[in-house]
């Protein structure tokens, strides 16, 4: 199979769900006022938040279920189901009465649905860079796995630029559904193109030849502990990273330096699309130069990087928040762009999807579902524009210590 179409239907059903989970992290202010009124808006906020992080915390469980699927049943059949999976509770959620109109059991359908979606991204994310680079194999895998991952952004720059444009007078105030329905739709569009693709030919070999492994999570936590703990810590910091970004960028503008909604969302588009850009190029220097070493200087630019950050993004100039913008994105990409390929390296191929998947989604799951929580709390008792770049400064410590320290099983 070609690696045109390899990489465009990766691509394509990649961001397609990514463009699904991104939607409430948009609207998550949005969503504080509809869903979980209160006359205090903080705690309304907190709560919309909570059901935000609540899709990360069940990610590991996702992972689980979709990575024995692919690694028992085949990589296809995994992201054909996940894809499926995520795109009902999307058009749900389109549909969904507010607490007006229904009460408690808005924001109950509401957290249900998006814990669907979070189960659905346990297997989503690492399998389809898994399925494409056991299918190219040692071309450019570097780069491609950038490019797949650049493809999450794609959907996340999709899901903020449609919102702009709801957002915007010119469109009713329950314009914002129209988002969730497209994307529900599109979702239906990506199982068509994954049906068309054959499954991995490393999965192939090894079921031939009757290697799968038939309890692949145990065989990845007790053989291969060392490289979960490393995904893991990959991922703890992906986190921290992605969704200071994606999620907490939005309410750091909105809230605390008081932009327009609509403003933020260009802001954070352009963050975004810096960061789609700088993937496959990290992963390209990654192909040349090793996956670990660019990862080393991925932690130590965004420890270099991270208040001079935070100081244009809090300077109230335009030209200063553009380019914190663009600053942060590139520093994510530089960490992001690289994780497949070097992540792939530390599991064989029959606990492979399951292995990389549940360190990878217990990690994000926990620090990227708290991240927008615990910036928020920490903005509201401190007052100090530069406590993010703090945060991010911490991650840096650990992920450096971890990456240089641990000696994974080969």
């Amino acid at each position: 199979m070609s690696y045109v179409k390899i990489i465009s239907a990766s691509i394509l059903g990649n961001a397609l769900e990514f463009y699904n989970l991104t939607l409430y992290g948009v609207f998550a202010s949005l969503f504080a006022d509809l869903f979980f009124p209160s006359s205090n808006k903080a705690l309304s906020l907190i709560a919309s938040l909570g059901t935000f992080a609540a899709a990360f915390l069940v990610r590991p469980l996702g992972a689980i279920v979709f990575g024995y699927i692919g690694d028992r049943f085949g990589r296809k059949r995994a992201l054909s189901l996940s894809i499926l999976a995520m795109g009902v509770p999307t058009l749900l959620i389109a549909a969904l009465p507010t607490y007006n109109e229904i009460g408690v059991f808005a924001p109950i359908i509401l957290i249900a649905c998006r814990l669907i979606q979070g189960l659905c991204a346990g297997g989503e994310f690492n399998g389809a860079t898994i399925f494409a680079l056991e299918h190219l194999g040692r071309k450019v895998p570097g780069f491609t796995g950038g490019l797949i991952v650049g493809s999450c952004l794609l959907g996340s720059m999709m899901a903020t630029g449609i919102s702009t444009i709801f957002l915007t007078s010119h469109f009713p105030s329950w314009a914002w559904r129209l988002t969730f329905l497209i994307g529900g739709l599109f979702a239906f569009f990506g199982i068509y193109i994954r049906r068309s693709l054959s499954e991995s030919p490393v999965f192939k070999h090894i079921s031939e030849q009757h290697r799968l492994e038939r309890t692949p999570l145990k065989s990845a936590v007790t053989t291969y502990w060392r490289s979960c703990l490393m995904v893991f810590s990959i991922a703890a910091f992906d986190g921290a990273l992605t969704y200071t970004l994606v999620a907490f960028l939005p309410i750091y503008l909105t809230t605390y330096l008081e932009i327009s909604s609509a403003d933020a969302s260009f802001y954070n588009f352009a963050g975004l699309f810096a960061c789609m850009v700088g993937c496959p190029l990290f992963g390209y220097y990654a192909d040349k130069f090793g996956a670990k070493e660019t990862l080393v200087i991925a932690g130590l630019l965004i420890m270099g990087l991270s208040i001079p950050t935070f100081m244009a993004l809090s300077s109230h100039s335009w030209l200063g928040v553009l380019g914190g913008h663009i600053s942060l994105g590139l520093l994510v990409a530089s960490l992001i762009g690289v994780q497949p390929l070097f992540s792939l390296s530390l599991f064989p191929p029959q606990d492979r999807y399951t292995g990389i998947s549940f360190s990878y989604s217990l990690g994000i799951g926990i620090i990227g579902g708290l991240t927008p929580i615990v910036l928020t709390l920490l903005m509201h008792h401190t007052h100090n524009f530069l406590v993010p770049s703090f945060y991010l400064m911490n991650f840096s410590l650990v992920f450096l210590a971890v990456l240089l320290l641990l000696r994974t099983k080969r």
